[in-house]
This record gives structure tokens, C-alpha cells and sequence, in this order.
């Protein structure tokens, strides 16, 4: 089958090559033509082809025979995230959990496996972010991506399990899918999640998730800092009681814009 047919119905393998090539990329920061093609499997030539179609389209950039993402997929996600009606109602308090913690805060959502940073704030006492709007995380070892876990369906965790592996990052991840199980149940019965160095060493990370008065799950708020600014009382108490009450507000400002829109 030739790379322009159609794959599985109305899957056009085409579309599929160009997007798991920016995916690569994304992966990479930068990588060059060899590199991809070998991770890909593809020839050579077919990978320059769309690489350069991609450039000349301003999904890519080319700098020194080295492919970067380019600004024409950031319009497409700043449009993408203003169609996020969660977006619009958590953005002030993300903004103020950051001023009033002086630490990283991000709300994020989880799609189709993955945990993506849909907004970011800094407080005073962040210098140089490890992650930016954009960013995509394994669920598993986040705790933003673990509040969204502990809410899902049994159904949907069940999918979830059967089709992502639980890689390690750390020697403190979780990577067996019944321990993770369990320690869900306990974020469900408690409202906040710990990432204790789970996804990057020296980092801890707290997250509730939230959602509208349906029940109807829309992400995760988190705050992270390193260890030597996050010790054990701030990270078991005081920045989990700030953000219940941020997370508490935000559904509350999202049941009103409902509200409102009835009007």
C-alpha cells in the first residue's frame, strides 16, 4: 500500500506519517533526517519529502540540517486551547495559586493518554520552568496526570492500564499497574495527589482534580517545586489545603459560566 492510500476506513496513511513525524520531532526538540528515519522505520528520502513540505508549510523550522517545531503549530494550539471552556475559568487561579505558592502552578488536561500542560503560571520563586504550555507527560507518574486517573470510570482506568505501559522515570515511579490501582483509590478518597520524585528527581508535585457540576472530569491543577523549597509539611498540608480551595473556586466559576450561559 503506497503512503497516500487509505489505512483502516477513512485513515489516510499520509496524514498519519506527517503527524507521527512532528511527534518525533516534538519528542526530539530537534532532530535531523537520519535520526528520524531510523526511529521511524522510513526511508530517508521520504522523511526529507515531508520534512521539508512541513517546513515550507511553517509546521517545521530547519536550522543547521536539524528540524524544530514551528510557529504555525503554535496557532493551531493557542487556537486548539481557547475552545477549552476550562481554560477560560482556571486561568485567574492558576494565575494566583502561582503568586500566592511563588511556585510552578498548571492545569492540565489528559487526552487520549496523555497528560498535556494546557496553561501555566511562575510564581517570584521560579527561575527557569522545567515545563511550558504544551508540554505531554505519561499520566501515570504525574500527579496532575494521577488526580485525573483516580477519576475515571472503572471502565475507562481499565483501558487506560490495557493500552499504556507504565515506564519508569525514576527509581520512585510506579510501574506496576495494581499498585498504581491502589494508590488511585487513595487519591479518590482524599481529593490530592503526591508525585514525591515519581516523574523527575528532586521534584515533588501536587494536584486535585476538576470538574463541573455534572461530574463530568475536565482536568488538573498541580503545584510543583524542588524538594529543598517543597519539605514534608508544605508538601502534605499547606500546599494541599491552597489548592482544594483554588480547585474549589474553579468549579464553582465553572458551574456559574454554566449557569450564566442559560441566561
Amino acid at each position: 500500500m503506497s503512503d497516500g492510500d487509505s489505512r483502516g476506513g477513512d485513515r489516510i496513511a499520509s496524514v498519519g506519517t506527517a503527524f507521527r513525524i512532528l511527534e518525533a520531532v516534538r519528542e526530539r526538540d530537534s532532530a535531523g533526517v537520519t535520526e528520524l528515519a531510523e526511529a521511524l522505520d522510513l526511508p530517508k528520502s521520504t522523511v526529507h519529502h515531508y520534512l521539508a513540505t512541513l517546513a515550507d508549510d511553517g509546521y517545521l523550522r530547519a536550522e543547521d540540517g536539524r528540524y524544530r517545531l514551528g510557529l504555525g503549530l503554535f496557532t493551531l494550539g493557542a487556537t486548539a486551547r481557547t475552545g477549552e471552556r476550562i481554560y477560560h475559568v482556571a486561568k485567574p487561579n492558576v494565575d494566583r495559586l502561582a503568586e500566592t505558592t511563588g511556585e510552578q502552578a498548571r492545569l492540565v488536561v489528559v487526552h487520549d493518554g496523555r497528560a498535556i500542560t494546557l496553561y501555566q503560571a511562575t510564581g517570584d520563586a521560579v527561575d527557569d520552568p522545567p515545563t511550558y504550555a504544551g508540554t505531554v507527560e505519561d499520566p501515570h507518574c504525574t500527579a496532575a496526570g494521577k488526580a485525573y486517573l483516580a477519576e475515571l470510570p472503572e471502565e475507562r482506568l481499565d483501558e487506560f492500564l490495557a493500552d499504556h505501559r507504565l515506564s519508569r522515570r525514576t527509581s520512585n515511579t510506579i510501574t506496576d499497574p495494581e499498585e498504581l490501582r491502589g494508590t488511585l483509590s487513595t487519591i479518590r478518597e482524599r481529593g490530592v495527589a503526591f508525585d514525591d520524585e515519581e516523574r523527575d528527581e528532586g521534584v515533588r508535585c501536587v494536584a486535585s482534580a476538576v470538574s463541573d457540576r455534572s461530574g463530568e472530569l475536565l482536568g488538573a491543577i498541580s503545584v510543583s517545586a524542588p524538594v529543598d523549597r517543597m519539605p514534608d509539611d508544605r508538601f502534605r498540608s499547606e500546599i494541599p489545603s491552597q489548592l482544594r480551595n483554588v480547585v474549589g473556586v474553579v468549579e464553582f466559576n465553572t458551574t456559574y459560566s454554566e449557569w450564566s450561559d442559560t441566561l
